[in-house]
């Protein structure tokens, strides 16, 4: 690596037989009119004082030489050197004597005098931007002014240039072009020439540490294009073709999605770039198999936000319903399984069965009011925990169902009779999404589909606190328990595309709009518009009709063989007899939904305290502040920040922290601690359990000793 003091117009555009290509995986040109402005005037100053002009740095490096055209490609520099370029076209358009447009085209263009350099219209331009700004550079260049998109930055800043440049001119007749010429003349830099050994990518990221942050999706790109030489090419094979199926603004959240299904643990946005190199680095990809991977995976995640024609009817349905319904997080158990379809390991039919499972088993979450915080780590960990054992792969969906059928944690399946009882009495009302969902569903069997995002959530008995004397009267001398008991519950809840209009009305008015509007409502209104009055009984009545509607149009079918999805001779324990630990040998635990491998109780105890810290690191730094016992009676405290103070001390491998964990524990005790912990951090026992089978008897418990 190079570093010199160098000149912009000297060491850059001045020379002959040139190109300064801006890779794919920067950033568009997109400096906004306040830096181009303070340019120009630091260009003025610097003419005024006849004094050089530091502008910052540019790293560059020689790709190729084509037809006696030397090919730099631009690291760092590219938004200062576009804005330069376009100022010197500008300058160009604003000069009327020949030997100052003589001089600007020079700078600007590759000449051929003799016609051996076989320049394109491509190569005579000295400075060639990423694709999307190529095009506006090259109308530009050629004076295609009616071709240029007027929204683009390199239109703006051109038309902005033009302006002070006239400006400047018109102020003083003695003024020319040439004095702005030579003010360019005087920006200075750092002329970082890079060498083949020197690694692009490494020097690039400490450069942007300090600017503008670059995104996830903004560093992956540059880590997969920058370093090939084809960078074009898998740029428009790869890379351009996936932003187009995410989304330029999802990228980042897709990746970590990506990398959520490559590792274990959840990586933290600020450590995923870290995360996607290892992997990279770790799975020996190369750049081309690495984007062909996250290609794969970005269709995939365009048919679960999109849908996808190359489905079938049912597929798309059901994605539409988990999108509805706001049920992303089962994306990570969808990709292996759409990848199984693609496979040919499953067919259309069971991709269906699987597809609306998760879709009724999200319903029966929602409705039951099961809290969503362990869903990621179950999503996560899901599909090992089923399909690990190939021969489940013969019975998908039986595999499927029969997991959550035998495992006791709050992720168990609601039972019919237990979802049936939370959609009669819980509030549906506040699960508005849900709540449409289910009531759309209702209503559109067997006819023409209403849309929902056209309809509103409308109260039969009304929501008014101070509700009229009339509803007092019909609701009986209890209206007031009545009211607050059923009020949002599904037997007092219908559709409407006129809410605003029923509002506080009474019963028989709201009948009455209901039917001269000849609403499209009508499954809905069957047990409403044929009652007299409107009460506790009528309510319960009509929650009994919809629940049982609402159980067989979202059923949970059962597995035709009840598959048992522990691996071989072990068993899943909770925490509520901690001495069911000894003389056993565990191999994962599961903590909120996450499934994490392990090979004794000492490292799960150090996993579960490195995943509590993660989550909320105050609760064990105030613990080894405080040198705190976790049991009355203790001899040593749990964590501390003095080694010697904790029993057989050992530093928590968490970056940044000086704390120490006593240890040496049987696996029992380790039990009564993780129970303890969890309390501390109010975090439910059902939320964790464990799987373990007995050893030898002789064996010795198992702990850290």
């Amino acid at each position: 690596m190079n570093i010199e003091p160098g000149r912009i117009i000297d060491d850059f555009f001045e020379k002959k037989k040139c190109q300064y290509a801006i890779p794919v995986y920067q950033r568009n040109y997109e400096w906004p009119e306040e830096q181009c402005t303070k340019l120009f005037e630091d260009i003025m100053v610097a003419f005024r004082r006849d004094k050089k002009h530091f502008c910052g740095s540019v790293v560059y490096s020689l790709i190729n030489e084509k037809h006696s055209i030397y090919q730099y490609v631009i690291i760092d520099g590219q938004q200062r050197l576009t804005t330069i370029y376009i100022m010197l076209k500008a300058l160009l358009d604003c000069a009327e004597r020949e030997a100052d447009k003589e001089l600007l085209s020079d700078v600007l263009y590759n000449s051929d005098k003799y016609g051996e350099l076989k320049i394109t219209e491509q190569t005579k331009l000295k400075l060639k931007p990423i694709k999307s700004d190529n095009n506006q550079l090259l109308c530009l260049m050629d004076g295609r002014y009616d071709d240029i998109d007027q929204t683009s930055g390199v239109w703006k800043n051109y038309e902005l240039f033009v302006g002070l440049i006239r400006e400047y001119l018109e102020a003083d007749e003695d003024r020319s072009v040439k004095d702005v010429y030579k003010g360019i003349e005087k920006l200075t830099c750092a002329k970082i020439q890079l060498d083949s050994e020197d690694n692009a990518q490494e020097i690039f990221e400490r450069i942007n540490s300090t600017g503008v942050p670059l995104s996830l999706a903004d560093k992956i790109r540059n880590y997969v294009l920058m370093t090939d030489g084809n960078q074009e090419e898998l740029y428009e094979k790869y890379w351009l073709k996936t932003e187009l199926l995410v989304g330029k603004e999802n990228m980042s959240n897709y990746f970590l999605d990506y990398l959520n299904l490559k590792m274990d643990g959840f990586p933290k946005e600020s450590d995923a770039y870290e995360c996607f190199k290892k992997i990279y680095i770790e799975g020996k990809y190369d750049n081309e198999d690495m984007l062909k991977e996250i290609l794969h995976y970005g269709k995939l995640y365009h048919t679960f936000c999109c849908g996808d024609e190359s489905y079938s009817k049912r597929v798309n349905e059901l994605l539409l319903g988990l999108r509805y319904l706001k049920q992303t997080t089962c994306y990570l158990f969808m990709y292996p399984v759409f990848v199984d379809y693609e496979n040919n390991i499953i067919d259309m039919d069971t991709l269906e069965k699987v597809l609306e499972f998760l879709q009724n088993y999200s319903i029966r979450r929602i409705v039951c009011e099961i809290n969503s915080n362990s869903l990621r780590g179950l999503y996560k960990s899901l599909y090992n925990r089923l399909y690990s054992v190939e021969a489940n792969k013969n019975n998908y969906y039986d595999t499927l169902v029969s997991f959550f059928m035998q495992i006791t944690s709050k992720d168990a399946l609601p039972d019919d009779k237990y979802f049936v009882e939370c959609l009669k009495y819980n509030n549906l009302y506040r699960k508005n999404a849900c709540c449409k969902f289910l009531l759309a569903g209702i209503e559109n069997q067997g006819k023409e589909k209403l849309e929902i995002s056209n309809l509103s959530i409308e109260h039969i008995m009304p929501q008014n606190k101070n509700i009229s004397k009339s509803w007092q009267d019909m609701l009986g001398e209890d209206w007031e328990f009545v009211k607050d008991k059923y009020l949002h519950t599904l037997g007092n809840l219908s559709l409407t595309g006129y809410n605003s209009e029923l509002g506080d009305r009474t019963f028989s008015e709201k009948k009455k709009l209901v039917q001269d509007a000849n609403t499209k409502v009508i499954i809905l209104f069957e047990d409403v518009l044929d009652k007299d009055e409107w009460n506790q009984t009528t309510i319960e009545n009509r929650a009994d009709r919809l629940s049982n509607e609402i159980l067989k149009l979202y059923p949970i079918v059962k597995p035709e063989k009840l598959v048992e999805y522990r691996e071989p001779g072990y068993t899943e324990f909770s925490l509520e007899n901690p001495e069911e630990a000894t003389s056993t040998s565990i191999n994962y635990y599961v903590l909120q939904g996450e499934r994490i491998k392990t090979i004794s109780y000492a490292e799960m105890l150090r996993s579960v305290i490195r995943k509590l810290y993660e989550f909320d690191k105050t609760v064990i730094e105030e613990m080894a502040k405080n040198d705190e016992m976790l049991f009355p009676g203790s001899e040593y405290p749990m964590f501390s920040y003095d080694k010697n103070k904790a029993k057989g001390g050992k530093k928590l491998k968490i970056k940044g922290t000086d704390i120490y964990q006593s240890s040496g524990f049987s696996a029992s005790f380790i039990i009564y601690i993780v129970k303890e912990l969890l309390d501390r951090y109010e975090i439910d026992e059902n939320d964790f359990v464990y799987s373990a089978k007995p050893i030898d008897g002789s064996a010795k418990d198992d702990n850290e000793e």
